[in-house]
């Protein structure tokens, strides 16, 4: 008999229910099911002190299928203005301890694709902060996978959906990673799919508030620096970096930057770079709201007075799409919270 654990829903239906954050979607230590632990919301990284780092989260190279070698790669994301990289070979760790350097942090990592229990193509987990060396087993169940990572002091990202063809089956059947890949840059360079908005909207529509980053998961070198994700952190260190993602101190971007995005008083705020759209998705059916540029200008701003509207969300997130169709991506905020 196929094994999923269910994610309890939390926060939406039910009054004193806690929401469930994007750090850690806890899966229990055993296969049993048994209801996912009650987690606080994420933390607006708009309203956290700290600085904004440019981070790369999937990342390859040689040693397993990218077309250079570690001190290359490296060296050409430092060149493009990345301060964080995570090397993520097939199934592989790197010795990167001679990397990291004042305003350069390289994090050893992995990416790993065991076996679905619904019968569809393999999950492929991002597995963050990992000693070197560091072997996991083929043969491990997913969720055991995880929870190995966890144990071993790494957090995971649930990577690129939309490519692997999975849905809401899937993304709950394992519990534990901190958030989604809603854009992977060589999945939609190579395959039009690297766009995983609907994906993250199902698991929000569940209670759930996944952790939304861009990456590149570049493979060739002329793909690199078209996802990032930028981190709000107090220091560029590996404990700064990883407790910021952690508790959901980012947003996803392929071009725009977000200036501000907050849920205050019954009313919805983003500052953003010049765009041509400033998009809202929330709960329940229809539930988008779009800030349009006219005449051939663009908006830097969009505010939205919840009062006395007809749809009220429950939780909020937002999108930038610049003129030339660029985007960048908010975490989704409980909009009953109000959490700083």
């Amino acid at each position: 008999m196929k094994r999923r654990l269910f994610f309890k829903r939390s926060g939406l239906a039910a009054a004193g229910a806690a929401w469930l954050a994007p750090s850690a979607m806890a899966a229990p230590a055993s296969r049993t099911k048994q209801p996912a632990a009650r987690l606080d919301a994420p933390l607006n990284p708009f309203l956290q002190g700290g600085c904004w780092f440019k981070a790369a989260l999937h990342v390859h190279t040689k040693t397993s299928d990218g077309d250079v070698d570690v001190a290359t790669r490296l060296a050409q994301y430092r060149d493009a203005g990345f301060q964080v990289v995570a090397i993520t070979d097939h199934w592989k760790t790197n010795d990167l301890t001679t990397f990291t350097k004042d305003g350069f942090l390289a994090i050893n990592s992995m990416e790993v694709h065991p076996k679905t229990g619904s019968g569809a193509p393999a999950h492929h987990f991002v597995c963050l902060d990992l000693p070197h060396p560091f072997e996991l087993s083929k043969e491990l169940p997913a969720q055991e996978l995880i929870d190995t990572v966890r144990r071993a002091g790494g957090k995971v990202i649930y990577a690129h959906p939309y490519w692997t063809a999975h849905g809401l089956e899937e993304l709950l059947e394992v519990s534990g990673y901190l958030g989604v890949e809603l854009y992977n840059a060589h999945c939609e360079l190579a395959s039009a799919k690297g766009h995983s908005g609907v994906h993250v909207d199902q698991l929000c529509n569940k209670g759930l508030l996944p952790g939304l980053l861009a990456v590149d998961d570049v493979h060739k070198s002329t793909w690199l620096a078209q996802g990032w994700t930028m981190i709000r952190a107090r220091q560029l260190t590996k404990t700064g970096i990883m407790d910021a993602l952690g508790q959901g101190c980012y947003y996803a971007s392929c071009g725009p930057t977000i200036i501000d995005f907050r849920v205050e008083n019954g009313t919805v705020r983003l500052k953003t770079s010049p765009a041509a759209q400033i998009r809202f998705f929330f709960n329940g059916a229809g539930g988008g709201r779009l800030f349009q540029s006219e005449g051939g200008k663009t908006i830097t701003e969009a505010v939205w007075n919840l009062t006395g509207s007809r749809k009220q969300p429950q939780w909020i997130r937002a999108e930038v799409v610049e003129v030339s169709g660029k985007r960048a991506w908010t975490n989704p905020l409980p909009v009953t919270e109000r959490r700083s």
